[in-house]
């Protein structure tokens, strides 16, 4: 599969490291030069790579002119066990079993080297074989290629630990013979001959084979343990399996997670190659000219590699070697699962945990709501996120939301969901508030379709927050795309966890405001009460200028005499609601206790201004009060006070309150009164 696949990378390797062995790395840089290359030395050490048969012509002339050896092509064919770089296909010869079982199976391992000839097993006996080596007749055959085939067929024996093969050439196709033929005899081992521990080049090179393909398993596993990520596991494999085994080229198709579209890596195959194999999705079918290995653990089937050669050509041992790559690839996955589980673990408990810490900073619904949207978001791994709250109404009213690009924000901050409008929400949460459903398109709730649409949604996940006796809102997940579905299902069951945090600390906010009202509200007319008062008046002195005004209510205790203390609370209620009328939203009334309010006004900061704030005043009591069906005119003496920023907080109060009780004392109208007290 590819472009120019004539001359294998092994057998420019092969040359290559003989003149390196034999001349030194400059013998190397000369040998490419005169064979006109064009790339660095360190680019030729690829042996996937594939070469046209005229570059192989051409080095070897070159290998002959710098090591002036005009045998140099069978002598890179003797050395072949000692230089080669293909330490997978040294082992898989070693697998087989014996030179005569190697004789047989030449003409696929040929195939390995070249794809310009074709080599046919004639006769194969112990202790000798006859092939024919023919180039095809696309090709000008070579005396150098010739003496190569000769040097790597003679040493087949050395590699099963036996003396070197004697090979006679009868024919040959260079001479205008149909094709070559090579007749190899070799000496049989003596019964109990320990040839795998012989101590020649031979069997040396199969040990050196099997350690270095030892030793790139250990590299292999070294660096998917350092990977840590599993594309990059995926890829190392694609990559080291296909060494495993001599690939022309390598397919591994891999699907890490279940909510994840599979994985596809590989090597040597070109643009349309690679389209046609992967486009539909589907498992590539066996063939002849391919090795197929399945990655499967005890716990789930992940994906397959795929090795690719020139038609049948595998041998039969490297099927396991591909079969332990794909174990090792699943394994490694198990492992990398499992890690990113134990992660994913750490990572939701640490997010839960800032989450509860967020929460205790929470002081209102509001601050709740954002905390518990951005924790839901990152925690669920959500696209989107929101929480609506219950208002007094029993409405669901958007409370917070992440996720949403800032055009969308507003309609979004908008949103209100009546019982009406969505019963499925409704009915579910008040049924079973802690339970958490998921809805897609197809749902029921034609709103929730809607909403789903509106806020670009494929799948939504929704949690009530509750407490047993109370249920303050929902909270929404939201997840988009093809995988949307299984990433919900993945993490919905953290979705109770954070809202029962949520419930949990908006009780806390109903508490902390009842028990904040009780502090500083006056129970009967809902102002805030003395305590309030003095907390802002000493602040507003300490800030800048402004005014402060005393009124008191003449003959409350006549009203209380006359209707009852009922119609006294009544009175003050009024009292307090059309004092809250005269004044602007900035300014505080507040019942200092019994029949005395105040107001504090920031923004008065003449006599003029206090002058017009006491007018507005008398004029909101120009008509009777109605209690309890009576109409009671309502008597007050007002007056007050300008302080500067800085003034003593008691110096303030005594003025105002003396100026009151002048003008209590006068009956006179505030028009006819003495200048108002000033500090």
């Amino acid at each position: 599969m590819g472009s120019v696949r004539e001359t294998s990378g092994i057998t420019v390797g092969a040359i290559l490291g003989y003149v390196r062995t034999t001349g030194g790395p400059e013998a190397v840089t000369r040998t490419l030069v005169l064979a006109g290359a064009i790339e660095s030395p360190e680019a030729y050490e690829d042996t996937r790579r594939w070469y046209t048969w005229d570059f192989k012509i051409r080095l070897f002339e070159a290998a002959a002119i710098v090591l002036d050896d005009p045998h140099v092509a069978r002598n890179i064919g003797i050395a072949f066990l000692q230089n080669s770089v293909s330490s997978a296909l040294i082992l898989a010869m070693s697998l087989i079993g014996g030179p005569t079982q190697f004789y047989r199976v030449a003409p696929k391992v040929n195939t390995r080297f070249s794809t310009c000839a074709e080599m046919t097993a004639v006769r194969v006996r112990r202790g000798a074989a006859t092939l024919r080596y023919r180039v095809l007749p696309q090709y000008t055959p070579n005396r150098h290629d010739c003496e190569y085939t000769a040097g790597l067929l003679m040493q087949v024996p050395c590699g099963f630990g036996l003396p070197m093969g004697v090979i006679s050439h009868p024919e040959c196709q260079v001479d205008g013979a149909p094709a070559c033929v090579f007749e190899v005899r070799w000496a049989q081992p003596r019964r109990f001959w320990r040839w795998r521990r012989g101590g020649d080049d031979g069997a040396g090179a199969f040990q050196g084979a099997m350690a270095d393909q030892l030793t790139q398993l250990q590299h292999t596993v070294a660096e998917l343990v350092a990977a840590r990520a599993p594309d990059k596991v995926l890829a190392t494999i694609a990559e080291r399996a296909g060494f495993a085994v001599n690939a022309h080229s390598f397919l591994l198709v891999a699907q890490p997670s279940p909510d994840e579209p599979p994985q596809v890596h590989g090597f040597g195959l070109t643009p349309a190659e690679f389209d046609q194999l992967t486009a539909d999705g589907s498992r590539v079918p066996p063939g002849p000219d391919r090795l197929i290995a399945d990655i499967v653990s005890p716990t789930r089937r992940y994906g397959y590699l795929v090795a690719f050669t020139f038609e049948d050509t595998f041998l039969e041992t490297e099927q396991p070697l591909l079969d332990a790559y794909a174990n090792l690839t699943a394994v490694t996955l198990d492992a990398l699962t499992a890690f990113e589980a134990a992660e994913e673990r750490q990572r939701t408990a640490e997010s839960l945990l800032g989450l509860a810490r967020a929460l205790t900073h929470a002081r209102t619904p509001a601050d709740v709501a954002a905390v518990t949207a951005e924790a839901a978001h990152a925690v669920l791994h959500a696209d989107k996120a929101a929480m609506l709250l219950l208002d007094d109404a029993g409405s669901l009213r958007m409370a917070a939301h992440v996720g949403w690009p800032p055009e969308a924000r507003r309609e979004m901050d908008r949103l209100v969901l009546e019982a009406e409008q969505s019963p499925l929400i409704f009915q579910s949460r008040r049924a079973d508030p802690t339970a958490t459903r998921i809805y897609d398109h197809t749902a029921e709730d034609s709103l929730i379709r809607r909403v789903m649409t509106q806020a670009g949604v494929d799948v939504m996940a929704v949690v009530g927050i509750s407490l047993p006796e109370r249920l303050y809102g929902v909270l929404a997940a939201g997840f988009t795309g093809p995988q949307g579905a299984a990433r919900a299902q993945q993490f919905i069951d953290r979705m109770p966890g954070i809202a029962d945090q949520a419930a949990n600390v908006l009780r806390t906010c109903e508490l902390l405001e009842q028990t904040w009202q009780l502090a500083h509200l006056d129970a009967l007319t809902g102002l805030p009460n003395r305590r309030a008062f003095m907390a802002e008046l000493t602040e507003a002195v300490a800030d800048r200028p402004g005014a402060l005004l005393f009124i008191d209510l003449d003959g409350f205790k006549d009203v209380n005499d006359s209707f009852g203390h009922a119609a006294g609370d009544d009175l003050l209620a009024a009292v307090a609601d059309r004092l809250r009328g005269c004044v602007r939203s900035d300014d505080l009334v507040a019942r200092l206790g019994g029949d005395e309010f105040v107001i504090l006004s920031r923004q008065v900061e003449d006599e003029a201004g206090l002058f017009r704030l006491a007018e507005r005043v008398r004029e909101a009591f120009t008509e009777p009060v109605v209690v309890a069906g009576t109409a009671i005119p309502a008597r007050l003496s007002v007056d007050g006070t300008l302080y500067r920023a800085g003034e003593r907080t008691e110096d303030v109060l005594h003025r105002a309150d003396s100026a009151m009780y002048r003008a209590k004392r006068s009956r006179r109208p505030l028009a006819t009164q003495p200048r108002l007290q000033a500090g």
